[in-house]
């Protein structure tokens, strides 16, 4: 299958602190991959390090057929790579149709900008909110903006940082569904997750870290009864 993206060899060190080491995987085009691990896994390391906030050490990271290992960010997001954080990085004191404009700027003038950024507003539920300052929303409506930031880049391929964390069983299946309407536009989305039945219901594919290190890779049938995976991850208990 086509890859759009292609790790090989990922190691990340920070002096004496390796954070990843030798991690080595691909992410199949138009697929939803998902990234899990226990705290301090490196999982959010590697994601900086795929989107240009910092250097690997060594490895290679390989996106749709460039080279981006040394890459800067601002490159990477022009090339197709967008990605939110695990804490929403919004502007607070612009409105939130102002945070998806900026994004909006990375591909298009200002006239498309503008028409792009109402677009994006509409499909992620937040036009009601357009001319709200964004410090003002809550938990739900900054991580919906922070997609939002994402999507108005017009990626190919989508970093999801823990979007579903600090939601309810409600909100996250709105996530859910609203990750899945991302995938069949035909983005392909990198997530990291630490809700597993959410992992298991979207993912075509899971990418397990330890330590810093691939554990294992395959489908979410595949690695829910890995014994490796569940002493790991979960301290023996079945999901």
């Amino acid at each position: 299958m086509d890859s759009i993206l292609q790790i090989v060899e990922a190691t990340k060190s920070f002096g004496g602190l390796v954070a990843n080491s030798g991690i080595t995987f691909d992410v199949p085009r138009h697929s939803i991959v998902g990234i899990v691990g226990p705290n301090g896994a490196g999982k959010t390391t590697l994601f900086n390090s795929l989107s240009g906030v910092h250097p690997l050490t060594s490895g290679k990271v390989i996106f749709d057929g460039t080279d981006i290992t040394r890459a800067k960010a601002y490159d990477i997001c022009a090339m197709g790579m967008g990605r939110t954080f695990q804490i929403p990085q919004s502007l607070n004191e612009m409105t939130v149709w102002e945070n998806v404009l900026v994004a909006c700027l990375c591909k298009h003038k200002m006239g498309q900008a503008r028409e792009r950024a109402d677009q994006v507003l509409e499909e992620m539920g937040l036009y009601d909110f357009r001319d709200a300052p964004a410090g003002t929303l809550n938990v739900v409506q900054k991580k919906r903006l922070e997609i939002a930031r994402a999507v108005a880049t017009d990626p190919k391929l989508l970093l999801l940082d823990e979007t579903m964390a600090g939601l309810t069983g409600i909100e996250r299946k709105e996530a859910s569904q609203l990750i899945r309407q991302l995938n069949q536009k035909g983005i392909t989305i990198l997530m990291i997750e630490h809700v597993m039945e959410i992992v298991m219901n979207v993912s075509d594919k899971v990418v397990v870290l330890n330590g810093g290190k691939l554990l294992m890779e395959g489908t979410p049938e595949e690695v829910s009864v890995d014994e490796e995976v569940i002493s790991a991850y979960l301290g023996g208990t079945t999901w």
